[in-house]
């Protein structure tokens, strides 16, 4: 596929910048198998990003993408940190949150996307098993039996992969949990923050102090673990105005009253001033916007 094909194709996953306007030369095949979907894929050099806007209109938000880079080299960032991929490494993505991904050289994946509930409550978004770990050698070594044999496979074979597939994940998952823990991970604490921040957004308590109880940890604690992300008011903040952008484009029979009041927001003229400031847009331009567009279909049941 070239760069408009390819770009049109991607919409409800990403947006497409290729270096310095030149064409993306890129392929993909599919496999939609039940409620997972596998992929192989070849991309050329090119910036890929899902921010906001993006998730507020996918259909994929309640799903995970794990990628096993079979060949090349890219750089991402999950939130505020970015990480490298070398060859061998397996990355996950949470799509319900924004991710940026720099292919530095023609690369080749293989692409798993399953729901997040397959995983049960694992943190998984920005996770790399990098390809020397042992655990993460045994999932890419079956990651690649696995598409190569797929075309050969019957019903039974499939499910039967399928579930090797999710066992050899928790296991990574599990396992990599622990040697955090051991290591006593400060990004790991962070992460259980926000999913607790997450789990409780439409709480009016939802601040310092009731974090502070949750977790046991001091106020100075709990500002050093945002400090990086502007502080943790301005962190809850953002994840408030992120999801009213949400619901504003997918809850299109509730009013925008109603959403600014399920989160907490009853200063409308505050509200207004952070969400243009944030997403350059106001609430009424973003309803008005996305009312009558709709989410390509992205996966035929084989595409190349």
């Amino acid at each position: 596929m070239r760069t408009t094909a390819y770009r049109r194709w991607l919409r409800p996953f990403a947006l497409i910048e290729p270096r310095n306007d030149e064409p993306v030369d890129a392929s993909v095949i599919t496999y939609r198998l039940g409620q997972m979907t596998v992929a192989q894929s070849t991309s050329g050099v090119a910036h890929y990003v899902r921010d906001e806007h993006i998730i507020a209109r996918s259909r994929f938000n309640d799903c995970l993408f794990l990628r096993l880079l079979v060949q090349g080299k890219v750089r991402a960032r999950f939130g505020d940190g970015e990480v490298e991929i070398n060859t061998g490494d397996i990355y996950l993505t949470d799509l319900s949150q924004a991710s940026e991904l720099w292919v530095m050289e023609d690369s080749q994946h293989i692409n798993v996307m399953l729901p997040r509930s397959d995983v049960d409550d694992m943190l998984v978004h920005g996770r790399v098993l990098h390809a020397e770990w042992l655990p993460c050698r045994m999932l890419r070594e079956h990651l690649l039996n696995f598409i190569d044999i797929l075309r050969h496979c019957n019903a039974n074979n499939v499910k039967e992969m399928i579930n090797a597939t999710l066992e050899l994940l928790r296991f990574c998952l599990r396992t990599d949990d622990l040697r955090g823990n051991e290591r006593g991970s400060f990004s790991d604490a962070r992460e259980r923050i926000v999913q607790y921040i997450d789990q409780h957004l439409t709480e009016r308590t939802l601040g310092a102090a009731q974090l502070q109880k949750a977790f046991g940890i001091s106020r100075a604690q709990l500002y050093r673990q945002f400090a990086e992300l502007g502080g943790i008011k301005h962190y809850i903040r953002n994840k408030r105005l992120q999801s009213v952008l949400h619901d504003l484009c997918n809850e299109r029979q509730r009013s925008i009253t109603d959403i600014l009041e399920l989160y907490g927001f009853s200063n409308e003229r505050q509200f207004q001033r952070a969400f243009r400031a944030r997403f350059g847009m106001t609430a009424s331009q973003v309803r008005a916007g996305w009312k009558s567009q709709s989410v390509t279909k992205p996966f035929d049941d084989e595409d190349e």
